[in-house]
């Protein structure tokens, strides 16, 4: 399906009628035909793709009026001789006797070592053969008898209407009216769809999930055993979608390759579902799928630094849809809990330190929490209450960058003492005095020292 990747390029809604086109060239004449795609965009996005034809389309702006075009050949492009019936010149119930006896008659007449001077004897031998070999195998016609019936419904055979394309034969040969009539957007649509589908199959559906951390862990890292629902392999048939002992033939329609080409698109067959193979028994435990809902266990490592909102993808550890296509994906969605020391903006992280209020006056040090553990820390002198104090790379391990780390921070907050003795009052009262007496352009009321004194 890789070729059509481009496809996924194109707009989505390719849903405007429009008149259609295109001119093929061969046999004895021309061909030109019209009909309406009720699928393609307005805007000529496929104007240079050919459908095997040797000449592009060119979509047709909408408003034009629809034509019938004639041709004149001695035979049709669409024609009958792709019908086996017709081929052997049999009705659709005839019995096996009969289609053998009407093979016998035309092999003989169109034996190609009875006409060696008539090449195109050897094709009409080929048809001849081929449409025996379909017929005369009751499983094998079963099939192209369902193939016709849905062509029929979805062509429109012998109907003459307005979407309809009209063939005269002529050149001296008696002259014939062949309708052919198709929704040729519905065919169209069809092969797309079918191409996307088949794209979309190849991938199992993604699971999203959410693991809960605690700050050291999303910090620090961990590996964490996570659970969760998932189609999972059918253990019955080891995903084969059918016992060990089923009957396996290969497909007919797809001759065993998985794949439908109608030039130049391939598309899944539709009826071994890409398999190449037809089984008529299927496991009873997964209905033939090969998955059944499970619960998957897995592994996962956590990087240092997550945080709460970040997604992590486990590739392949997701869904399966079948045999053979890839796994999905996992994303797990991180939430992580709060601490109650470390407060974090990012990379950084803050943590409180309570200090006296003489620390804060003479400096000192103290012991404060890090993310490797506990440090010890110098008071500045004259530290301030809600003053921070940088320790550089302490902080987390960015994101990407595992050898940068930010910073943490430590909020000194002063704490005074709500009851003081005598002698600590007197000391304090007389420091105050002191304070007033060298601080000429001080006030009683802008002296800290000297309110919280009176106060007490």
């Amino acid at each position: 399906m890789g070729r059509f990747n481009w496809l996924r390029l194109c707009r989505r809604h390719w849903v405007s009628t429009m008149p259609v086109e295109w001119t093929i060239d061969g046999g004895d004449g021309f061909r030109k035909f019209s009909t309406v795609f009720q699928s393609l965009n307005r805007e000529r996005a496929l104007h240079s793709c050919s459908f095997g034809t040797g000449k592009p389309l060119d979509f047709m702006t909408p408003g034009m009026s629809l034509k019938e075009r004639y041709f004149h050949s001695t035979g049709s492009h669409f024609s009958a001789k792709q019908d086996y019936y017709e081929i052997l010149g049999v009705p659709e119930n005839a019995t096996r006797d009969e289609i053998k006896k009407a093979y016998h008659a035309l092999a003989k007449k169109y034996h190609p070592d009875a006409n060696k001077n008539n090449p195109s004897a050897k094709r009409k031998f080929q048809e001849i053969t081929d449409a025996y070999e379909t017929l005369q195998n009751p499983e094998k016609r079963r099939e192209y008898d369902t193939m016709r019936a849905g062509s029929s419904e979805d062509m429109g055979y012998g109907v003459n209407g307005a979407e309809g394309f009209g063939f005269y034969g002529g050149s001296g040969a008696k002259g014939f009216r062949y309708t052919y009539q198709t929704n040729f957007s519905d065919s169209f649509s069809k092969i797309f769809s079918e191409i996307f589908q088949d794209e979309m199959d190849q991938f199992a559906p993604d699971i999203q999930t959410e693991i809960s951390l605690s700050f050291s862990e999303a910090a620090k890292g961990c590996t964490k055993d996570l659970q969760f629902d998932a189609f999972v392999t059918c253990d019955s048939c080891d995903g084969r979608g059918y016992p060990p002992n089923a009957k396996v033939k290969v497909c007919s329609i797809c001759r065993g390759s998985g794949t439908i080409t109608i030039p130049p698109f391939t598309s899944t067959c539709h009826a071994c579902k890409g398999s190449g193979r037809i089984i008529k028994e299927y496991c009873m435990s997964c209905q033939g799928s090969g998955v059944v809902e499970g619960v998957k266990e897995i592994k996962v490592t956590i990087p240092a630094g997550v945080d709460s909102g970040d997604t992590i993808r486990v590739p392949e550890a997701g869904n399966i849809r079948r045999q053979g296509s890839q796994l999905g994906n996992l994303f797990i969605k991180i939430k992580v809990a709060d601490d109650p020391v470390f407060t974090r903006d990012g990379a950084d992280v803050y943590v409180d330190s309570n200090i006296s209020f003489t620390q804060a006056i003479l400096g000192g040090a103290v012991e404060v929490p890090t993310l490797s553990g506990k440090i010890q820390v110098k008071i500045p002198k004259g530290c301030q209450h809600g003053q921070l104090l940088a320790l550089r790379g302490k902080g987390l391990p960015k994101h990407g960058f595992l050898a940068y780390h930010g910073d943490q921070y430590v909020r000194f907050r002063v704490n005074l003492p709500i009851e003081i003795n005598n002698r600590q009052r007197a000391i304090l009262e007389e420091l105050a005095e002191e304070e007033i007496n060298n601080e000429n352009e001080s006030t009683d009321e802008g002296n800290w020292l000297y309110q919280q004194l009176s106060t007490g």
